[in-house]
């Protein structure tokens, strides 16, 4: 199961298993600064982390209590780690660090080595002191401003860049907002959105706010004071760039989509001139778009497929319900898809094989360089999170071949997802486009999705996904 970073305040959230497990056994690796921990049956731990006292806190649903230790002292920066049934269907594992020490939530990790054996990696414990927000900055770039305030409603974790534009992500209280334009499309304007009663999580940094994404040149999150504290987001538009929708969401944060005729693909991520660049951004040397016809002959009797586990690194992809992030369901069963086709005797190449940031042209670049048979592309949808209503697999392709490929994939997966059937489409995709051969791109399932996201955060499913993406991989190839 693929590493998942812990947000600001909450990270994995995934389905129940059907069966309560036990705990049976768990220890804290100090040098390692590691928790390990065992079940008698799969577990979906959830992730945490809460403040005043600073500490990691993973809970296990539908989970009970065999015999472990009910405490142990770690020293150092980790107070203790003890463990405790938090109600008749959860069981907690709370680690807990001593005064004066903090960590980056976002450098958590939380991942499964078995389906019943699992890590939390914790990255090295620093002083409060060296973990307060930076001054604001001037000129371009970001700016965070502030501190958390006591009693407030609601807290500002950080800003993400979406499929569908950007998420606000807040805890506590459902956001009110309050948005004010300023300046002109001709000359550059701002979007003011005020959250009230609200303030700046004490571990947003301005790093993480994604500038010059979707012509949003500067991001600017200020603390406000006053008797009813606020957190006023400010983004700076480029000139010419179309105007944004600001949405508070009933499920938590703040959503920014493009107005209504524009679509999200046609924005650039930074503007050089008056004119709109393409996006997704080209290569140095463009290639020509490809309209390839017959697949490339296997290399030595072997045919050579290359699986793209879309978004990684920083660009985390769709975020959904609850914040589960398209990154972390796709990389898992892509690395699944990899482990069947490579048991049956097929060259695999997958774009990449970490949680790591990669640009389209390099995908592309990998498959033309490999001679690939063929190139899937595997990704998650999503649409607002105003919108559950919408779910289903789609898949796409952009040439002839590429269709066949396509329906054959979208034929296997469809009956083995249990999602609704959105159906085999045509599409302008980069990786599409400019692949030179056979190429499809699998959306599976919507991370917003009320229906998918119950599915898209199940292990049985992801499991039985990656056989039926792999099943039809093999019924293309054989039929060559």
């Amino acid at each position: 199961m693929i590493p998942a970073s812990l947000g600001a305040v909450s990270a994995l959230v995934l389905t129940l298993p059907a069966e309560a497990a036990q705990l049976q056994s768990w220890w804290f690796d100090a040098r390692e600064n590691r928790l390990v921990f065992t079940t008698d049956g799969a577990v979906q731990p959830r992730a945490q982390m809460i403040f005043n006292p600073t500490r990691i806190v993973v809970d296990l649903p539908g989970t009970t209590l065999g015999n472990p230790t009910a405490s142990r002292p770690v020293g150092g920066a980790i107070r203790e780690v003890r463990v405790g049934q938090f109600d008749s269907q959860t069981t907690r594992l709370v680690i807990e660090l001593n005064a004066g020490y903090t960590l980056n939530p976002r450098e958590i990790e939380v991942r499964g080595i078995q389906s019943n054996r699992w890590v939390v990696q914790l990255p090295t414990p620093t002083q409060d002191g060296n973990a307060s927000p930076p001054p604001p900055t001037q000129g371009q770039g970001n700016s965070v401003s502030g501190q958390i305030v006591p009693g407030v409603a609601t807290q500002v974790d950080g800003v993400l860049a979406t499929p569908d534009g950007f998420f606000i992500r807040t805890r506590g209280a459902t956001p009110t907002i309050q948005v004010e334009r300023q300046g002109n499309r001709r000359n550059g304007r701002q979007i003011l959105i005020e959250i009230e009663n609200a303030s700046i999580s004490p571990l947003l940094r301005e790093a993480a706010l994604p500038t010059n994404r979707y012509s949003v040149t500067r991001w600017e999150i200020i603390q406000q004071a006053g008797r009813r504290p606020r957190t006023q987001v400010r983004l700076t538009l480029a000139p010419g760039s179309p105007d944004w929708e600001v949405t508070a969401s009933n499920l938590g944060g703040v959503v920014l989509v493009p107005p209504a005729g524009v679509s999200i693909s046609s924005i650039p991520d930074q503007w050089t001139s008056s004119q709109p660049i393409a996006v997704p951004p080209t290569p140095q040397t463009p290639p020509q778009p490809q309209t390839p016809t017959t697949p490339a002959r296997p290399r030595d009797g072997q045919f050579v497929v290359v699986i793209d586990p879309g978004h990684g690194g920083r660009d985390h992809g769709a975020v959904g319900i609850g914040g589960l992030q398209e990154k972390e369901v796709i990389f898992s069963i892509s690395q699944r898809v990899t482990e069947l086709l490579r048991a049956q005797g097929v060259e695999v190449i997958m774009t990449r094989t970490d949680d790591r940031t990669l640009d389209l042209a390099p995908r592309v670049e990998i498959a033309n360089r490999a001679n690939a048979t063929v190139f899937v592309s595997i990704h998650a949808n999503s649409i607002s999170l105003s919108r559950p209503d919408v779910n289903g697999i789609e898949t796409y392709y952009a040439s002839e071949s590429g269709r066949r490929l396509a329906e054959i994939i979208h034929a296997n997966i469809l009956p083995a997802s249990g999602m609704r059937d959105r159906g085999v489409k045509s599409a302008r995709f980069y990786v599409l486009r400019y692949t030179n051969m056979p190429a499809a791109l699998l959306e599976i399932g919507f991370v917003t999705g009320e229906e998918d996201v119950r599915l898209l955060r199940d292990a049985a499913w992801r499991e039985r996904m990656a056989q039926a993406i792999a099943q039809g991989i093999l019924q293309y190839l054989r039929g060559l």
